[in-house]
Formats: structure tokens, sequence, C-alpha cells
């Protein structure tokens, strides 16, 4: 039973399930970039990359990672709640660079007694031995979680939205991973140009296949300043997935995904500022609200349509 009647498994429900109490994630930056932008493979980023590289709701400007979650904690806990927190290195490709500084930040974060778990967004190209070996021996000791832009299984799709490997190789860096023990949560984008139900439903097929922990389903939002939103402007590209067409995919999405798999996003969170279109997309509130009230109304589930193979 979901503790927040949710027909879906949401994360919510189950950290209380887990700790017995609400888990907030504190979103960081680690102050990493990525291949992608340093010029190792490109210095444009992903076509929808903001010059934050996710990392909108982070707070650089705190301090070292211990003053980021300080303040993190003081801004999104509720007083006299017991709760506790995932260190969530959110910005960029947080397994680049030097490893003696991850290990440093991934460390001060865990000193921190509130802090129950880590959870690290990366590139599966960005998985070197000595990489994995910090991660493994974190896994050994804390809750931890890596979380890899997957965005689709299209190589064609990949290759446009310049993420810089292939699918084959998105693949090898998850095995890595998982061979590993390591819990892994795939992101997926969904409004890419030239993709349709079917690609989703691949999607959900590999991520079914390969036993992820988690998944989080965003909407394609166009922000400003970024190439994306040059591209559809200079090619007179009109933006039309509505908020309907939108929650309908991830309704079936959700159907066939594997009910075990954790669902850690429904929808994008960007700052609404910074959103050029779609307009919809900076309601949130709204868009998970929809999805709720068509899954109740139909009597659909997470996995009602899933078979085991």
């Amino acid at each position: 039973m979901q503790i927040n009647k949710k027909r879906y498994n949401d994360l919510d429900s189950y950290y209380k399930r887990k700790y017995n109490k609400k888990i907030i994630k504190l979103p960081l930056d680690g102050g990493f970039t990525c291949p992608n932008r340093d010029g190792t493979l490109s210095k444009r980023g992903c076509i929808y990359c903001s010059d934050e590289g996710a990392g909108e709701w982070t707070y650089k400007s705190a301090g070292d990672i211990k003053a980021q979650i300080a303040y993190q904690k003081s801004n999104l806990s509720k007083q006299g709640k017991d709760e506790g927190y995932i260190a969530y290195f959110q910005s960029f490709t947080n397994t680049y660079g030097d490893v003696g500084k991850m290990r440093e930040m991934f460390y001060s974060a865990l000193e921190d007694e509130d802090i129950v778990g880590l959870s690290i967004a990366t590139r599966a190209d960005c998985l070197p031995d000595e990489v994995l070996d910090l991660l493994n021996e974190l896994n050994s000791m804390t809750d931890l979680t890596v979380e890899l832009g997957m965005q689709t299984v299209n190589d064609n799709t990949i290759k446009f939205i310049n993420r810089g490997y292939d699918h084959e190789s998105f693949n090898l860096g998850l095995n890595k991973l998982h061979y590993l023990g390591i819990a892994t949560i795939a992101h997926v984008i969904v409004g890419l140009m030239n993709e349709s139900i079917d690609d989703y439903i691949r999607d959900i097929s590999y991520i079914n296949d390969k036993g992820f922990w988690g998944i989080k389903i965003h909407n394609l939002y166009i922000e400003n300043n970024t190439y994306l939103k040059y591209y559809y402007e200079k090619n007179n590209i009109s933006y039309t997935m509505t908020k309907e067409d939108y929650v309908n995919i991830v309704v079936m999405m959700l159907r066939n995904l594997n009910p075990g798999i954790v669902i850690n996003r429904l929808t994008g969170d960007g700052i609404r500022a910074n959103i050029a279109y779609p307009t919809w997309s900076k309601n949130k509130g709204a868009v998970l609200s929809t999805i709720d009230k068509i899954m109740k109304e139909k009597d659909y589930k997470q996995g009602d349509l899933w078979k085991e193979i």
C-alpha cells in the first residue's frame, strides 16, 4: 500500500517505508563540469541544457558542500518534523574530473548525521575504474543511487541532442554499475523532436529489462539561453505537445513499467522565469494532479500492462 495513496511507486512513500520518516533530497553543486562542455567532446553541451547544468535549484553561492547542506536543510525542512536527507549532487557530471575531489565532497556530505544517503547525477560514459572503486566503497556504507541521463534509447535522437555517446556506450556504463550492485536511476525526456509513443515504450522496456531501481520522467521544456531555443526559433519550429498529450504519454509509460521501480519524478522542475515554452510546464502541480486524476478515474496502476519475461 502506498503511504501517499498514489497509483504508482512514488519516492516519498518508498523512503517513508524504509526510514519511517520523511526524507528530503538536498540539491548540491560540487563544482564539476562535463566532457560535453569543456571541449573534450563538445563545448555546446546537450542542446536543452542550461548554463546551470540541471542545477537550477542548487546554491553553490552558499559555500562548500557542508555549507550548501546547511542552507538547503534550513530552506527545505519543516520545523519540528523528524526528517532525514539525501545529499543530491545534481549539477553537471559528478563523476567527471579529479577523483580525490569527488572523495572529499562525498565524504564531507556523509559527515552530517542527518544525511542518510547520496544521490549522484552523472553520465554513463564517465565511469572510469577509479570512480567505480569509489562508488563501490560508498555503496557499502550508505544509501547510494546513481542517476544517469539516458533521455532516450533512440540513437538518432541521441545524436540530435548532442549527448556525445551512443546508447551502447550507455549500456556498457550501466552494466558496470549493476555489476557492483549499485542502484541506478534512469532519466528520460518526453517530447524530444521526432519521437513518438513507440520510442517511449522502448525506453520503458529497456528500463524494465535492465533492472533500474528508479526512473525520472521529464517533459521537454525549452529554457532561455539554450541552444535548443535557438534551434527552434531559427528553424521556425513550434512546440506542439500539450499538457494532455504529455500526461497521457506518462500514464501509458507508468502502466508498462515494472511496479517495483521507484518513481522519482514525473514532470520537469525548471525555474518558471527561465522557461520559454511550453507555459503549461510552469505549473508542476497541475501536471501531477492530472496524472493522478487519470490513474484514479480509469483505475490504472503502475505495471498493470507490464508482463514479466
